[in-house]
């Protein structure tokens, strides 16, 4: 029983479970931003999905930005161009990863593009979680 605890505490010290929750708060509330700002910018606006979509991640990610580093992080200090850039580099990883993702898992497994969309997110939910703690926001 020991031994269990002892994983269980190192495991909770590596990951975070606070920090891990507010990270998916977090990410709840972009993707209702994501799909705002697109559904705007496609439905009302009339722009193509081409640029809808740039858009809308662009604003999600950048609210990401403010509430991570704010909130779920509480590095409250100066921004600096050092963190915007891994913040960035962190996301682009994981969109580049989430399209590969989608795609190989829709157009050449032939699953379900919104299916493939979910499983993919859990691996860049994992990926955006580790960079920001470990990488950006350190």
């Amino acid at each position: 029983m020991q031994k269990i605890k002892k994983i269980i505490d190192t495991i909770d010290k590596k990951i975070d479970l606070r920090k891990f929750i507010k990270f998916g708060l977090t990410g709840v509330l972009n993707t209702a931003i994501d799909w705002g700002v697109f559904t705007f910018c496609n439905e009302i606006l009339h722009l193509p999905p081409v640029f809808s979509q740039p858009i809308s991640y662009t604003v999600a990610t950048v609210n990401s930005f403010f509430i991570n580093k704010n909130w779920t992080f509480e590095k409250r200090k100066n921004y600096n161009k050092a963190e915007i850039f891994k913040f960035i580099t962190v996301n682009l990883i994981s969109l580049i990863i989430s399209t590969l993702g989608v795609y190989l898992l829709h157009n050449i497994a032939g699953i379900n593009e919104y299916i493939s969309k979910i499983g993919v997110a859990v691996v860049t939910i994992t990926i955006n979680y580790f960079g920001n703690k470990l990488f950006v926001f350190k």
